[in-house]
């Protein structure tokens, strides 16, 4: 009877693959080109001038392009993600990459914090963890703004203050986008240089008395931070040396702020992702963890609740996808 099962589950799996392999997005008909891009501007709320309209839909049926080749991509290599049609399908690969800005933030080191003495996990290999909710906020949407490294340091900086004081903070990631001098602002940041510069300031202000902007205008903006409206501060931040040791942190204590290679994230929908290149070009929240074969991360991402499943991506665990285990970092806090 198990076998059967297990045999029932492997045709089911094959099924899907095949259904995938062959459900393009992107058609050669122009009637259908016109309608789904009716559709997307409807469901999005895009509304352009004729010339503009002609542009971005030249990068809408691109995108279903890319969609479609890294469908295929991730069959061929095993994978189980799925990528469809989201909110950045109308976006020049130009616009996509300012979500990142890896050329901006190659030129910038990022300095290693103390390393972090991690105990064993005693959760059992296979086993689920995640944070979501209880050392977490709400996900977050940086727009158009390469801020991600502010939004990764800050959620981070939230975590640890909910795990370690009991305080339970939305913090303000356009204070560090604007006023983090040793960045640059909405053009690439490290979350290291965003610890610094909370630290140096002697603190960070809620998003409530310090709203962020930036993703609308597109702009760092000028700093105007007021040290009255400070509510924690940081004091030291560790990094992580290893997934395994990663995975001992997460499933034990909590989330941690990670850098990874986004490159390939624009048009994810779904599902485990196990086909990714290695530049690390974006900063995010790994929540949640299931360890051992089969395994995965549950990472949180800062482009709103819309993209991925419902904000989040999952990484396949073990062999450092997307570059997930090569800046991972989290802080000591305190009140100010």
């Amino acid at each position: 009877m198990q076998s059967l099962q297990i045999m029932f589950k492997f045709l089911l799996l094959l099924a899907y693959f095949a259904i995938l392999a062959s459900a393009n997005l992107y058609t050669e008909n122009n009637e259908r080109q016109r309608y789904m891009w009716k559709q997307f501007k409807r469901e999005h709320q895009r509304v352009y001038e004729k010339s503009e309209d002609a542009t971005r839909f030249s990068h809408f049926l691109r995108n279903l392009r890319l969609a479609d080749e890294r469908n295929k991509e991730q069959l061929k290599m095993g994978g189980s993600s799925v990528h469809g049609i989201t909110k950045y399908m109308d976006w020049s690969q130009e616009e996509i990459e300012t979500l990142f800005n890896a050329k901006n933030r190659g030129e910038l080191k990022a300095p290693k914090g103390e390393k972090a003495s991690v105990a064993k996990s005693s959760v059992k290999s296979g086993e689920f963890v995640d944070w979501t909710g209880t050392y977490t906020t709400p996900v977050k949407d940086q727009g158009h703004c390469g801020s991600c490294w502010a939004f990764s340091a800050t959620e981070q900086i939230e975590s640890d203050s909910m795990r370690t004081l009991g305080k339970d903070y939305i913090l303000a990631p356009q204070q560090i986008t604007s006023c983090d001098k040793t960045s640059f602002g909405c053009n690439g940041g490290w979350t290291e240089s965003a610890y610094n510069y909370v630290h140096n300031a002697g603190g960070i202000a809620e998003e409530s008395t310090y709203p962020y902007t930036s993703g609308t205008s597109g702009q760092t903006g000028q700093c105007a931070s007021d040290s009255s409206n400070y509510v924690v501060t940081v004091n030291k931040y560790y990094s992580v040396a290893s997934e395994n040791e990663m995975g001992d942190y997460v499933t034990a204590t909590g989330p941690l702020s990670v850098c990874v290679d986004a490159s390939t994230w624009s048009t994810y929908t779904g599902g485990v992702m196990t086909v990714c290149p290695k530049q690390v070009d974006h900063c995010v929240q790994a929540v949640g963890v299931q360890t051992g074969d089969g395994g995965y991360w549950k990472v949180r991402n800062s482009w709103g609740t819309s993209w991925g499943e419902s904000g989040y991506i999952r990484l396949s665990y073990g062999s450092n996808t997307c570059a997930i285990a090569d800046d991972a970092t989290y802080t000591s806090v305190s009140a100010v």
